[in-house]
């Protein structure tokens, strides 16, 4: 009786689990997942100057049945939501992607925009074209000095093996007020280095390093400035508080800011030539 009983229960037990087979087998193909799915989108957006200001487009989603939207506007900044307003400093031509995700998967689609004119506004940094070294200060950090040379229209910063250094000045902001921040950066590629900016309220003190908020920078242990560069840090830059936010800053409070760009090796290289800096802007939007 025992091994009958024990039969029967291996039995029923083997029917009951190819009846649940069978009602959940045909829940799983690929049919009936596609139908739970859905379909996926088809992406499109608009593009609209804002009112008055030619360099803020206005961009919007119009796709059907999407519930997330991954922008990326060409200026290395990037928005998910599904509508956004983008500032174009400079003129030149963009590319928008947008990449919306439906619940049967996503697509992307892109469109050209052309920015006819750069921003208007006045240039808050001094000397910001570099054609005037007097309006810069030095800065040790402590150890050996980064070598900055101004020549012209640029300044180029060099070391070899181990250095730090930087230049800096105070700029008068205003609380919750926008501004955009741009600098050309040149290299042919560097090895253990990092170039910084900063926008800190400590005030920059000979012989102490710097680090009162990093806004953006290269870095090649972050991954950029390994490789020949030239762009605008705000949009090449890869380590700092200000990444992806294409040059994008608000200060908390009103008063004196130091804008601080430092830069220096360890064991490393600057590249042939050196980093070389030029067109440093920070305009009040």
């Amino acid at each position: 009786m025992k091994y009958i009983n024990k039969y029967a229960r291996s039995y029923w037990h083997g029917l009951m689990v190819l009846a649940i087979m069978g009602c959940c087998i045909p829940a799983c193909t690929e049919d009936n997942m596609n139908l739970k799915l859905g379909s996926v989108p088809t992406p499109s957006f608009t593009t609209a100057p804002l009112a008055g200001n030619p360099n803020k487009i206005v961009v919007t989603s119009t796709t059907k049945d999407a519930f997330l939207w991954l922008w990326n506007f060409g200026n290395g900044s990037s928005a998910t939501t599904e509508t956004d307003t983008v500032l174009y400093a400079k003129k030149g031509d963009y590319q928008i992607k947008l990449t919306a995700f439906g619940q049967g998967g996503s697509a992307s689609t892109t469109q050209k925009i052309t920015i006819a004119d750069d921003i208007k506004g006045t240039n808050l940094v001094k000397g910001g074209y570099m054609t005037d070294a007097a309006d810069w200060s030095v800065l040790n950090t402590g150890g050996d000095q980064t070598s900055v040379t101004f020549d012209d229209s640029s300044a180029v910063f060099n070391s070899s093996g181990n250095s730090n250094g930087a230049i800096y000045q105070a700029i008068t902001v205003e609380a919750g007020a926008q501004y955009k921040f741009s600098a050309n950066v040149a290299g042919s590629g560097a090895a253990n280095t990092w170039f910084e900016v900063y926008f800190g309220t400590t005030v920059p003190k000979d012989g102490s390093d710097y680090t009162d908020n990093k806004y953006v920078s290269l870095n090649t242990w972050s991954g950029c400035g390994t490789g020949a560069f030239n762009g605008d840090i705000a949009s090449i830059g890869c380590s700092g508080s200000g990444t992806d936010a294409g040059g994008i800053i608000t200060f908390a409070s009103s008063g004196t800011v130091y804008l601080v760009i430092k830069a220096g090796a360890s064991g490393g290289s600057f590249g042939t030539g050196g980093i070389i800096l030029s067109d440093v802007s920070l305009i009040k939007l």
